[in-house]
Formats: C-alpha cells, sequence, structure tokens
C-alpha cells in the first residue's frame, strides 16, 4: 500500500512540475508577445507624430502657396483697374 500511495504522489508531483513548466513558457511567451507589442505600438505613435508634423507643416506650406497663386491670378487675370474707363461697363442710353 506505501509503495502504490508513494508512486501515485511521484506521478502528481511530476505532473504538477510538468504544469508550472509549461505555465511559465506560457508566461514567457505572453509576456514577450506584449513586450514587443508594447514596443512597436509606440515606435507607431512616435512616427505618426513626426508623419502628423510633418503633414501639419506641407499644410501649412501649401495654405501659403494657394494664397500665393490666389494673388498672382488677381494680378493677372484682369488687367483693368476699377479707376480704368474701359473697365466701366457702357451706358444704357449710348
Amino acid at each position: 500500500m506505501a509503495a502504490g500511495s508513494l508512486a501515485a504522489t511521484s506521478i502528481v508531483v511530476e505532473a504538477w512540475v510538468v504544469l508550472v513548466a509549461a505555465a511559465s513558457i506560457v508566461v514567457a511567451f505572453v509576456g514577450t508577445g506584449l513586450t514587443i507589442t508594447y514596443h512597436l505600438a509606440g515606435r507607431i505613435d512616435h512616427q505618426g507624430a513626426l508623419l502628423g508634423g510633418r503633414i501639419d507643416h506641407v499644410a501649412g506650406e501649401l495654405v501659403l502657396v494657394r494664397e500665393r497663386v490666389a494673388r498672382v491670378e488677381v494680378l493677372f487675370s484682369d488687367r483693368r483697374h476699377p479707376s480704368d474707363p474701359s473697365s466701366e461697363p457702357p451706358l444704357a442710353g449710348a
């Protein structure tokens, strides 16, 4: 009876050792996965912030270019000025 009890205890202890080893492997994989994910998320966030800054800068430059183009279009689209008599519409009775 003692030998059977000792064998059963040995099997239970070995099962617990295997279970703890498997759990530690799973925890190690999950920890590594979370660490990699956290690191990559930080890098993606940093790159996104850099890209967002570049996009804002380019958008600001684009607004300035559009304003300059609008001014040039106004200057060259109609050479006649309001003080120029040829720019006034003809009189209805003439």
